[in-house]
C-alpha cells in the first residue's frame, strides 16, 4: 500500500517552530497580523497562502510573504522533535508499504531531518511545498511513481485540508488527532480512518 504522510504535525512536533517562523517572516514583510497557535488549530487549507490570508496579509504581499517563509526555512533548523513511537511505526510499515511525505515544508529541510533522526530509509520519497502542487496533484504523482491504485492508497494527515486534498484524490484518508487540528474538527470531515496514536497506525494498516 501507498502512504502518503503530512510532515508537520503528523511526524514531528513542529508547531511551536512554524509558529516562531511564520512570525519572523510576518515582521519581515511588515503587514498583516501577528500568527498564533489558534491560525494553525483552524486553518481550513494547511499552507502558508492561506495562513497570509488568515494574518490578513494583502493578496498583492502574500507572494513576498511565502517566499521568505522559505528562505528562513532554508537557515540553521531549531531542534525538531519527533513524535512519540513515530521511528518505531515507520520502521513496521516500511516492511509493507511505500512511505511517501507530502508537505508544505520544502523537501530540503523534511529530508534532513528524517535523516538526522535515521528515518530517511523507510521513506521512499519526499514531495515539498515548493513544488507549487496541490497534496491532491502531488498523492497522484505519487501514486503514478509507485503503481498504486485509488484503494490502495492513503492520505495521512492532522488537518482538515489533509482529509480534504485526500478526498479530492480518491483516496483512502486517515485523520491523526496529535497535531495541530483538534479531534472533533477532524472528525467532522469524515475520514475513513481515525488514528488517536502514532502505534494505531500499525493496527490501521499491518
Amino acid at each position: 500500500m501507498l502512504l502518503n504522510f503530512d510532515y508537520d504535525g503528523v511526524i514531528v512536533d513542529s508547531l511551536g517552530n512554524l509558529l516562531d517562523l511564520t512570525i519572523k517572516a510576518r515582521e519581515l514583510v511588515g503587514v498583516g497580523k501577528t500568527p498564533t497557535r489558534n491560525d494553525f488549530a483552524t486553518l481550513e487549507d494547511m499552507t502558508y497562502e492561506e495562513l497570509a490570508r488568515v494574518i490578513e496579509i494583502p493578496e498583492d504581499k502574500i507572494p513576498r510573504f511565502i517566499e521568505t517563509v522559505r528562505d528562513l526555512e532554508r537557515r540553521p533548523p531549531a531542534p525538531t522533535f519527533l513524535f512519540p513511537d513515530i521511528s518505531n511505526v515507520f520502521e513496521q510499515l516500511a516492511r509493507d508499504h511505500e512511505i511517501v511525505v507530502i508537505t508544505a515544508s520544502t523537501t530540503e529541510t523534511v529530508t534532513q531531518i528524517l535523516e538526522e533522526n535515521g528515518l530517511s530509509r523507510t521513506v521512499a520519497k519526499v514531495m515539498g511545498g515548493e513544488l507549487g502542487l496541490s497534496k491532491a496533484k502531488r498523492i497522484a504523482m505519487a501514486q503514478n511513481d509507485f503503481d498504486s491504485a485509488p484503494g490502495d492508497t492513503a492520505m495521512i494527515g492532522d488537518a482538515v485540508s489533509d482529509i480534504r486534498q485526500g478526498k479530492l484524490a480518491r483516496v483512502k484518508t486517515v485523520a491523526v488527532t496529535w497535531g495541530f487540528q483538534s479531534r472533533d474538527l477532524l472528525i467532522a470531515e469524515r475520514p475513513d480512518l481515525l488514528a488517536d496514536t502514532p502505534m494505531d497506525l500499525l493496527t490501521l494498516f499491518n
